[in-house]
């Protein structure tokens, strides 16, 4: 009864090889899909013949709404989530005259993340940024972004 033949002892390594493999890529996968998140609200920069004002309103009407607001109207602009979301969240614009045109980075100063994994609400900020980028190319379609 408590004897266990070479077949049984192979499948039960089998099982434990496979079981670290899948591990593994879990592990893989869920590292990749952080990489992913930080790269969607990295810094980015757009260079334009826009000027500050253009791009304040435009920032401003692209950023803010649903829960966001300015909370700081310098240079950088920083728009910030409502406390409702949780961790409150800020994205900056700083604008720097550049000879015959202006040019605007775009980055998140403040963003919320999980204990023991990545950025929470990614997505949002990542959409925020996009929303400004695409406004921006828009109204200027010689802009230029980098990042």
């Amino acid at each position: 009864m408590g004897e266990t033949s070479a077949a049984d002892t192979g499948t039960s390594v089998g099982g434990i090889i496979g079981g670290i493999i899948l591990l593994a890529v879990l592990i893989g996968a869920a590292i990749a899909y952080n990489s992913f998140k930080y790269r969607g609200f990295r810094p980015r920069t757009v260079q334009t013949s826009l000027s500050t004002e253009q791009l304040r309103v435009i920032f401003e009407q692209t950023v803010c709404g649903t829960g966001w607001t300015i909370v700081d109207d310098g240079n950088p602009i920083v728009a910030q989530s409502g406390l409702l979301a949780g961790i409150r969240q800020q994205i900056a614009l700083r604008t720097t005259l550049l000879g015959t045109g202006m040019v605007a980075e775009i980055r998140v100063l403040r963003y919320s993340k999980k204990v023991f994994g990545g950025p929470t609400k990614a997505y949002t900020l990542r959409w925020r940024m996009n929303a400004f980028l695409g406004a921006v190319q828009r109204a200027d379609v010689h802009a230029t972004v980098a990042g």
